[in-house]
């Protein structure tokens, strides 16, 4: 079970785009699914090498309702924005498998 004190931070889920580009490729543009009240818990931040450089990228845990992922459909090709990040959801794993406890792993490159 979760505390519903603990869900103080408010999530926006941004639905990832349907449609295809001339190459067959998924556009990258997000439309406004909907929000969620999540517990937001930073787990972990490291450097590497990414694309052309360095980046910053940070591990990020949210846990809310599972009822709320049914609810707006969440899977891990729609992206989270909490706190101003942006972050793109890695795994999303239901607590002890009772319905009651979603816990979202995310990503966020800076």
């Amino acid at each position: 079970m979760i505390s519903a004190g603990r869900l103080r931070h408010k999530a926006t889920v941004l639905r990832a785009s349907t449609s295809t580009d001339s190459m067959g490729r998924r556009s990258t543009t997000y439309t406004t699914a909907g929000t969620v009240r999540v517990d937001m818990r930073q787990s972990q931040g490291t450097e590497q090498v990414y694309a052309d450089g360095v980046a910053v990228v940070s591990a990020t845990e949210l846990r809310c309702r599972w009822q709320d992922i049914g609810r707006l459909s969440i899977t891990s090709v729609d992206r989270l924005t909490c706190r101003g990040k942006t972050l793109r959801i890695v795994s999303i794993n239901n607590m002890d498998n009772r319905d009651r406890v979603a816990i979202i792993d995310a990503m966020e490159v800076e």
